[in-house]
C-alpha cells in the first residue's frame, strides 16, 4: 500500500523556530516532506500544508494567516502553538486555518493531523476547542466578564462617566477597557464596536411580548 507524501512549508519569522520544528518533521519523511522553511515569507512551492508557528506572533497571527490561506500555492493553513487566548481558535479559523494543532502534539500524530486536514477536513487539538457553554456575550471574541459588560452598555448609548457609574468604576479603567475591547474585536472607534456588537446575536436584548 502506498502513501502520499504530504509536501509541507514550515513558516515562522525566526529560523531557529523553522528549522526545529523541519527537523522534528524528519524521521517521518515517508510521510511528510518539509520542502520550504520560510522565513518572513510565504511559500513560493505548491505545498499541501504550510504549517505556521505562531512563536513571536500576537493574536494568533490572525494577519499572517489570512494571508498564507489566500495564497493560491497553499493547500492548506495549519496553526501550530502552546496557547491561543480564550475565543481566538474560531478567529484563526475564521481568518483561514484549517487546523490548529497543540505543541504537545506526538509527531506521529502530527503526520496523521496533516493527512486528515488535507483531505479536507478541519482538525483542532482538544485544548483549544470551544467549551460548550458560553459564559458570557462576547467569550468568543476574548472578551472577559467586564469587558463585556462595559460592550454592552457602551452599545446602549451610554458615556464613559455613565458605564464608570453603572459599575460602580472609575472612568480610567472604563478607558482601559474599552482600549482593550478595541483591539479584540479589531476596530478603531465607538461607532464601529457598536456595530459590531450590533451583529453578535450573544449581545441582543431579549425583548418583552406585548
Amino acid at each position: 500500500m502506498t502513501t502520499n507524501v504530504l509536501r509541507v512549508a514550515v513558516v515562522n519569522d525566526f529560523e531557529l523556530i523553522v528549522r526545529g520544528v523541519a527537523g522534528m518533521l524528519g524521521p517521518f519523511h515517508d510521510r511528510v516532506q518539509v520542502v520550504e522553511l520560510d522565513v518572513q515569507s510565504n511559500p513560493a512551492l505548491r505545498v499541501d500544508i504550510a504549517l505556521f508557528d505562531t512563536y513571536g506572533h500576537a493574536r494568533g497571527g490572525v494577519d499572517r494567516i489570512r494571508s498564507l490561506a489566500a495564497e493560491p500555492q497553499v493547500g492548506a493553513v495549519v496553526v501550530y502553538t502552546w496557547e491561543l487566548p480564550s475565543g481566538q481558535t474560531d478567529a484563526v479559523i475564521t481568518a483561514g486555518a484549517r487546523g490548529v494543532l497543540a505543541k504537545s502534539t506526538a509527531p506521529d500524530v502530527l503526520a496523521d493531523n496533516f493527512a486528515t486536514i488535507a483531505s479536507g477536513e478541519i482538525v483542532i487539538s482538544s485544548v483549544f476547542r470551544r467549551p460548550i457553554a458560553r459564559n458570557w456575550p462576547g467569550h468568543d471574541l476574548a472578551l472577559t466578564a467586564r469587558e463585556s459588560e462595559v460592550a454592552a452598555l457602551l452599545a446602549q448609548g451610554l458615556s464613559n462617566h455613565e458605564i464608570a457609574e453603572g459599575l460602580h468604576i472609575s472612568e480610567h479603567t472604563v478607558k482601559s477597557h474599552l482600549k482593550a475591547i478595541f483591539q479584540k474585536t479589531g476596530v478603531g472607534s465607538r461607532a464601529q464596536v457598536i456595530a459590531r456588537i450590533a451583529q453578535d446575536p450573544d449581545f441582543q436584548r431579549v425583548r418583552r411580548a406585548g
